[in-house]
């Protein structure tokens, strides 16, 4: 049960991340692209919240900043109440032991030249962790993701695409985390080995009470195993909630726009759902138009001169429901 009156573990707060552009001969900055722009949202110990949107909108970039593998631009990363951008060598080591990344090419992310056992040793041993029997402990781990002891030995080219995965998650498990940062985990997984790395993930965490930042563009797949959901759209949040009510009443017309391309299960149903489709290109990060940064997109209000004036914020006209839209109330009234 997740106790929301706890402070929360993870508080991240306007964060920015802006990258130069540069050109000519002597790199001559010209302007910045905002990848990540102003966003927030707290994480609660052994909450699973899920981030999606568009290729490009900033998901993977948020959580590189959050675990300070990028330096931010501006703003706040806060964990467990300590301000993670302040922390010097020491106290970001100790960070880093409870905040893990599983990346999405888990054969990029595996040292070809080390077996497994090997491998997960030298996390171990680089983190002073089981001094006295790390070949027992990494038996362990291998056992804990659904692994056999006598892949110990084997290099990665030996495995299989969900194998690698589950030995990318042992790897972020060696150090004992608190938190698991997971950025498209089973994007280059077949269906069906995506739903055993799923129920894994599930399992780790009420086994061992893990918190998720689950990144990926799957909405079906993000309602699945999310407690709550945020929606990014060319680096902003623009809507969050539980993911029951961003599925059943969502407040953002992006949000509307992607469930709608979500396909159904229900082929009697399927076709009386209304199908969105947004006309136009997605805007350059680099020079956004004024106002909404959606509206030149939005089927709905992209004429609207608010819209195109004023920068909504991320307000709620329900508990734990907000939204960055000017109409969201009546998004509600017409929602089909």
């Amino acid at each position: 049960m997740i106790d929301r009156s706890a402070p929360p573990l993870l508080e991240v707060r306007n964060l920015k991340q802006h990258f130069p552009v540069r050109r000519g001969a002597f790199g001559r900055i010209v302007g910045q692209v905002r990848a990540v722009d102003g966003i927030s949202f707290d994480l609660w110990r052994g909450e699973t919240l899920g981030l999606v949107g568009e290729s490009g909108c900033g998901k993977s970039t948020t959580a590189r900043t959050v675990l300070r593998l990028l330096e931010a631009t501006a703003g706040m990363v806060r964990f467990d109440g300590e301000d993670v951008g302040a922390m010097g060598d020491e106290r970001l080591r100790a960070f880093r032991r409870r905040a893990q990344f599983v990346f999405q090419d888990p054969f990029g992310s595996l040292n070809p030249r080390l077996s497994v056992g090997a491998m997960l040793e030298e996390v171990l041993r680089v983190h002073g962790l089981a001094k006295n029997n790390r070949r027992g402990r990494v038996v362990e781990l291998l056992e804990l993701v659904g692994l056999r002891p006598e892949h110990v030995d084997r290099y990665p080219h030996e495995f299989s695409g969900g194998q690698r995965q589950r030995l990318g998650i042992a790897r972020a498990l060696s150090v004992e985390p608190d938190f698991l940062v997971l950025d498209e985990p089973v994007s280059a997984l077949d269906v069906s080995v995506q739903a055993q790395v799923v129920n894994l993930l599930y399992d780790l965490q009420q086994e061992l009470g893990l918190t998720y930042l689950f990144i990926a563009h799957d909405l079906a797949l993000v309602e699945h195993v999310s407690d709550r959901v945020a929606v990014m759209y060319l680096g902003q949040i623009v809507e969050v909630a539980d993911a029951h009510d961003i599925y059943n009443e969502p407040r953002h017309p992006y949000t509307r726009a992607l469930l709608s391309a979500v396909p159904r299960p229900d082929p009697v149903n399927r076709d009386s759902r209304e199908r969105i489709v947004l006309v136009g290109d997605v805007p350059s990060p680099v020079s956004l138009s004024t106002g909404c940064s959606f509206h030149p997109r939005c089927p709905h209000f992209g004429k609207d001169e608010q819209c195109k004036s004023e920068v909504p914020v991320l307000g709620s006209t329900r508990q734990g429901h907000f939204a960055a839209c000017h109409h969201q109330a009546a998004m509600v009234e017409t929602r089909g």
